[in-house]
C-alpha cells in the first residue's frame, strides 16, 4: 500500500507525524516535498508521487496558511487520476473542508499520530 500525502507547511510536524505511525504499521508514505532536491521539479515529483500512489491523505491547511491552496490541489488531482482520497482535521486553527466529492473525514483533534494512523490503515484495508 503506497499513500500520497499532502499538507501545508503550517502542518508540517503533524504531517511528519502521522507519516510516521504510517511507516511504522507497514505502509509506504510518498512525500515528494521531504524527498525533493533544489533543482527537482517539484510538478514532475508531485505527479510521480500521485501516480505511484494507491490513495491520498489531505491534512486540512489552516485557512490562509502557506502552501494551503498547493494542498487543495494536489488532493484535487488525485481524485481526477481516481485515486481515494482520506482528509484528516488537525485539531488547530480555523480550518474549511473542501469542496471534493468522495471522501471520508477523520477528526484527529483528540486523537495521537498512531491512532490516526491505525484508523487510516482500518479504513484503506476495508476499501
Amino acid at each position: 500500500m503506497k499513500l500520497f500525502i499532502s499538507y501545508s507547511h503550517g502542518d508540517e510536524r503533524f504531517a511528519r507525524s502521522l507519516r510516521e505511525g504510517l511507516e511504522r504499521m507497514g505502509v509506504c508514505v510518498i512525500d515528494p516535498t521531504a524527498s525533493t532536491r533544489p533543482g527537482d521539479s517539484l510538478g514532475h515529483a508531485l505527479r510521480q508521487a500521485i501516480d505511484e500512489s494507491d490513495a491520498a491523505i489531505l491534512v486540512i491547511p489552516e485557512s490562509g496558511s502557506n502552501g494551503a491552496n498547493l494542498a487543495f490541489f494536489e488532493a484535487g488531482a488525485a481524485k481526477a487520476l481516481g485515486k481515494r482520497l482520506f482528509v484528516v482535521m488537525p485539531g488547530a486553527g480555523d480550518r474549511e473542508l473542501p469542496s471534493i466529492a468522495d471522501f471520508a473525514i477523520l477528526d484527529a483533534s483528540r486523537k495521537s499520530s498512531d491512532e490516526v494512523a491505525k484508523t487510516l490503515v482500518h479504513a484503506l484495508a476495508a476499501a
